[in-house]
């Protein structure tokens, strides 16, 4: 058994982190394609993965050690995480900002397309990147960045 878990232990450190990225990301379309059956579930997959990596190239601007996002998928919505280690105000207050407004952008970016080869409904993409921005302001992304921003003005002050 020790030889076992030894051998899983160096096998799992060889596989990269995309590899975990983009497994998580094609069970979480899988399952909800399965459900769904509508080619919005490739385009809110899409956005969702833009934004994590909003927070992830964010975070690696300013030379942190955060790790590619992982989704959990459930039925009918995926979780999206990306481990960030903690940093000062000001960049957790760029890195949680970050997200939802590429989210948002790669949204719009995706529903002006819609409205020129039009490959699905374009009320749902509008409700995306309006969600992105409003849900996420409310959400735990929101929260970060105004108890961030809260800290920076104490510090400044």
């Amino acid at each position: 058994m020790k030889y076992f878990t030894t051998t899983l232990k160096r096998t799992a450190k060889k596989i990269p982190d995309s590899f975990y990225t983009f497994f998580t990301l094609a069970a979480a379309a899988q399952i909800n394609y399965a459900i769904i059956h509508s080619s919005f579930v490739y385009v809110a997959l899409l956005v969702m993965l833009i934004h994590e990596l909003g927070h992830y190239y964010t975070s690696k601007k300013y030379t942190n050690k955060s790790k590619l996002p992982l989704f959990i998928p459930f039925p009918f919505f995926v979780i999206g995480i990306t481990r960030v280690p903690k940093l000062s105000s000001p960049a957790t207050k760029h890195i949680a900002i970050s997200g939802p407004l590429f989210g948002a952008t790669a949204a719009g970016l995706i529903f002006v397309l819609n409205l020129i080869f039009n490959f699905t409904s374009s009320i749902p993409i509008l409700f995306l990147m309006l969600g992105e921005l409003i849900f996420n302001y409310i959400g735990a992304d929101g929260a970060k960045y105004r108890k961030a921003k809260k800290d920076y003005l104490l510090c400044t002050s």
